[in-house]
């Protein structure tokens, strides 16, 4: 499909090969034992979820209706001849890069994408600065990760996993109770940034040094997220920016043709949660779309009211108070999803 994405009136072929390409993905997910064990755990929650990221840019491949054209750091020279024969050689070359750079760095589809900065943040250029980067954040990852795991978790009522357990501590006095609450919900996006931020470390290195890429394909990944003065801000500039491709595709845009631009919005931020949803369902627990998908679905509703508050008032949402509103939007409904990790013994 990323070859063929590449090339001129392949859009009924690719469309053909989606099917397929679904029924493997399921086979992969569901008849593989990852880890030895006959018990379902993070192992099956990883492939899902990434088996899930495939789909949703297998998907955006098929349906495209204009090529996908490498227009920087492509693999045929730009005087190349524009016969088949090698167009169809550069589209090979050009494939696993179009199939993991999800944000279209290089690519023409990949302008709608906010990329950060250089300036203003870290970014490192070369790979041993790169390298010094995924060892320091790993180890960073690695308290983060051991300070989650020091708090302990309780029983539930609902789906838990022989080593899971939830955030909610009913014993607890309420001060108590929900202080834990908040402190592990911050935990967890941090955790979650500095093990994505690990591993763009790693796999740029290895880009860098056996597949001869340079910095300049490997920009910051966030834009300190901590700073963002609003919802819009957060999840449009600020988070990494990975899934937007896909969830427009899939999510915003038919959404939109339905809804109109409420639709559209709610439509990402759906597929979003769906995507999530994949992963959990990877832990054998079964999906939870009451947690994991409406955590993704009240963020689009905050954003949405975001904007009608700008309409109706004419004040754009930022500064100090934006600050506030967005992170106490986001930790309110994230405890949910955090717990809902939790339970299925992903911490």
């Amino acid at each position: 499909l990323a070859v063929l994405v590449q090339l001129s009136n392949t859009r009924v072929l690719r469309l053909s090969l989606l099917p397929a390409m679904g029924m493997l993905a399921w086979r992969v997910s569901t008849k593989y034992n990852f880890d030895g064990s006959d018990e379902p755990g993070y192992n099956w929650t990883s492939m899902t979820w990434f088996l899930s990221f495939l789909m949703l840019r297998a998907t955006d491949f098929a349906t495209a209706t204009k090529p996908f054209i490498r227009e920087r750091f492509s693999a045929l020279p730009a005087d190349a001849p524009k016969d088949l024969v090698t167009q169809l050689k550069g589209a090979l070359l050009n494939a696993f890069d179009l199939t993991f750079n999800a944000r279209g760095i290089g690519w023409n589809w990949g302008k709608g994408i906010y990329v950060p900065p250089s300036s203003g943040t870290v970014a490192p250029q070369g790979p041993i600065d790169f390298l010094v980067g995924f060892l320091t954040t790993q180890v960073f990852f690695d308290f983060v990760l051991f300070a989650q795991q020091s708090w302990d978790l309780s029983p539930s009522k609902y789906p838990t996993h022989p080593h899971g357990g939830s955030i909610f501590n009913p014993d607890l006095p309420p001060l108590l109770r929900y202080g834990k609450v908040i402190a592990m919900t911050f935990i967890c996006p941090l955790g979650l940034c500095t093990s994505f931020q690990a591993t763009y470390y790693a796999v740029g290195f290895i880009a860098m040094t056996v597949f001869g890429q340079v910095g300049e394909q490997w920009p910051p990944l966030f834009h300190a997220p901590w700073m963002a003065t609003s919802l819009g801000d957060f999840w449009g500039w600020r988070w990494h920016q990975v899934f937007k491709r896909s969830f427009i595709a899939c999510g915003a845009k038919p959404a939109a043709q339905l809804f109109g631009r409420v639709g559209g919005v709610l439509g990402a931020f759906f597929v979003s949660g769906i995507m999530h949803d994949f992963g959990v369902w990877g832990a054998g627990i079964g999906t939870e779309l009451s947690s994991v998908t409406f955590f993704f679905v009240m963020m689009g509703v905050g954003c949405i009211l975001e904007v009608v508050w700008r309409e109706k008032t004419g004040v754009k949402v930022r500064g100090p108070l934006g600050w506030l509103w967005a992170m106490v939007w986001m930790f309110f409904w994230g405890s949910w999803i955090v717990d809902t990790w939790a339970r299925r013994g992903l911490i």
